[in-house]
């Protein structure tokens, strides 16, 4: 990769650290639920305590990167990730795996925004690819989380995988702290990012990275409780999260490639939708195996259409306003992902899991076709392009 900092790879692994810290109680859900003994419900209640907080963390605190606070966001995050981890392994109710959760979630909103828009901020060329390196590495550690979890809750027990997360976003922030990083362009603005909705082109790329975001919730609350309930064992449970994120980490920065030199909108559009069908067909599965192959497929096509999506926001985002951008994308996708962790534990239990995953593609469709019609709104029209953070 072309225009790298010094503290490129340093920023690398602590983003996948922070993947790691908000992702390993995903294969400990079922184990936490016989443990303390609450209900399916409960398990949307701690996925969507994370994705709360995150979505008003994104809010408020990531235009701060935008007035010269990059760095100190991204410690603050990565202390997060330690304090959340520790208190991962000391809960013992549903209320405070939810408070730990929370603590967690918020990691997320300091951390990622004010990292990609360092990656935007490096130089003009390749944004897309760098953005795309990044997700993949995010994704990466996102998907190691829950094999970490699912190899270590046998023979230690449930505190050990949360203490050994913990440790990777310690080790992450030691390594982070003495680098020097570029530091994004200072915006005028001081207000939340809010406004930047009126930009048509923002509206699309914010729907396009929502559409990819929606069956997060529904498989972060529920996806461990359905491959138990299939007989998969904690190992393979482990297994199908990390059969999405191989192929996604290796393919992201080629996804990024393409969409700088095909256009963000059409490589963000033709992965979405491919998205669509795969994410109704693991209602209907019914073999645990086989979701394995299916999450291997879904995370290359996903590969594609998330550095699109990023790029998409970046490239309409106000000079100055990257981070508050890129946040103002995080915050819909936590928000879209909030509602539908805290309702898919229900829906699972209620409607079962072939009409849960049915609602979710609906969901993907739903968002696709908002982008479309944004994104013909924002080329048709009058408005001058705003261009991009550089």
């Amino acid at each position: 990769m072309s225009h790298r900092p010094p503290g490129w790879y340093p920023l690398l692994v602590a983003t996948a650290s922070i993947g790691v810290a908000n992702s390993v109680i995903f294969s400990l859900l079922g184990n936490l639920q016989e443990r303390y003994g609450f209900s399916d419900i409960g398990l949307g209640l701690i996925a969507g305590c994370g994705f709360l907080v995150g979505l008003i963390g994104q809010v408020l605190l990531a235009p701060l990167a935008d007035r010269g606070h990059s760095k100190t966001l991204l410690l603050a995050g990565l202390g997060m990730a330690v304090a959340g981890s520790v208190l991962f392994s000391l809960s013992g109710s549903l209320l405070t795996l939810m408070l730990s959760r929370a603590v967690v979630g918020l990691s997320n909103s300091l951390f990622l925004p004010a990292a990609r828009a360092i990656a935007i901020s490096i130089s003009d060329d390749d944004v897309a690819k760098r953005l795309g390196t990044m997700s993949g590495v995010e994704l990466a550690g996102f998907v190691t989380g829950p094999v970490i979890g699912g190899v270590l809750v046998g023979p230690f027990g449930l505190k050990v995988p949360f203490l050994v997360a913990g440790a990777f976003a310690l080790a992450a922030a030691a390594m982070l702290a003495p680098r020097s990083l570029p530091e994004p362009p200072i915006g005028e603005h001081h207000r939340l990012a809010f406004d930047l909705l009126r930009i048509p082109r923002i509206r699309a790329g914010v729907a396009m990275s929502i559409a990819l975001f929606v069956p997060v919730g529904f498989y972060d609350a529920t996806l461990d409780r359905y491959m138990t309930d299939l007989g998969a064992s904690d190992v393979l449970t482990g297994l199908s999260f990390m059969a999405y994120g191989i192929p996604f980490a290796l393919l992201a920065t080629t996804g990024g490639r393409l969409a700088d030199r095909r256009g963000a909108f059409p490589v963000a559009l033709f992965g979405t939708l491919a998205v669509v069908p795969l994410t109704a067909s693991y209602g209907f599965i019914g073999v645990a195996g086989v979701i394995v192959g299916v999450s291997a497929l879904e995370g290359s096509l996903q590969a594609l259409g998330v550095p699109a999506s990023q790029s998409m926001v970046a490239s309409a985002a106000p000079l100055g306003r990257a981070a508050a951008a890129q946040g103002l994308a995080g915050a819909g996708n936590l928000l879209v992902a909030t509602i539908t962790a805290f309702f898919a534990g229900g829906i699972y239990e209620s409607l079962g899991a072939e009409w849960m995953f049915c609602i979710a593609a609906s969901g993907v469709l739903l968002f696709v076709l908002w982008a479309v019609v944004e994104n013909a709104r924002g080329t048709a029209g009058s408005q001058p392009r705003v261009g991009a953070l550089r």
